[in-house]
């Protein structure tokens, strides 16, 4: 039996690699730019006791929007999504880095699922170790799960100790989510395609000046300056 949810389990996590394997061609980051619009304006338009709270997401100095991350396996889990990272400074957006997050769990039960994540950096220095390349979750950088609801408080973590907060919508309901483990990386493939430069790093990216090319880019960046951007932070 245990060979058999082995076999299982290699065979359901060779095709979720499969399926993340980067494939760029027709504007797949165009496309992943898009849906992290779709998950934002689904998220700040939430008004229920199940949204997240965007006074938190205010406080913070970057944000990872990962829509359609895949989670699939037998026993032992294993996920992967693909989205964007955006932070701030001096009150302006950068450009997105195209990032990948992957991670595996235990006690997975059979099937496939797919959700979106959110994660919001509250420390400048987690948003640089970032940039280096890579960043493990719970490891480099403490997360927590973070709360839901319009008005809600911080009651697990009042001193916002945590550099990072996460959450995940599944079925609709966004909910913190706990993500120790789980590896970040810059997907320095797509970010070649995106920004039509071989070999170009994320340092690279965030001193480019604002490039609006994109109308999903503008949008996302309108959204984020309108409800999450400002002064009052």
């Amino acid at each position: 039996m245990k060979l058999i949810q082995q076999t299982i389990t290699l065979i359901l996590t060779t095709v979720l690699l499969m399926a993340a394997l980067p494939s760029y061609a027709g504007g797949k980051e165009t496309a992943t730019i898009w849906s992290a619009v779709q998950v934002l304006e689904d998220v700040l338009s939430d008004q229920s006791e199940e949204s997240i709270p965007t006074s938190l997401l205010r406080k913070g100095d970057g944000v990872v929007i990962l829509p359609g991350m895949l989670s699939v396996g037998f026993g032992v889990g294993v996920s992967h999504g693909n989205g964007v990272m955006l932070f701030r400074k001096d009150g302006r957006w950068n450009n997105p880095v195209f990032v990948s997050m992957s991670g595996a769990s235990y006690g997975y039960q059979i099937g496939a699922q797919s959700s979106d994540v959110i994660l919001s950096f509250k420390r400048p220095n987690t948003i640089e170790s970032m940039l280096d390349g890579k960043l493990t979750l719970g490891v480099d950088a403490s997360i927590s799960a973070g709360p839901v609801g319009r008005e809600t408080k911080i009651a697990t973590d009042p001193t916002l100790k945590s550099e990072i907060y996460s959450w995940s919508r599944s079925r609709g309901l966004f909910v913190g989510v706990a993500l120790d483990g789980s590896a970040l990386t810059v997907n320095d493939e797509a970010n070649a395609s995106f920004y039509d430069h071989q070999g170009i790093t994320a340092e690279e990216i965030i001193q480019q000046p604002t490039d609006n090319r994109s109308s999903g880019l503008r949008r996302l960046k309108a959204l984020l300056d309108q409800h999450i951007g400002g002064e009052d932070r």
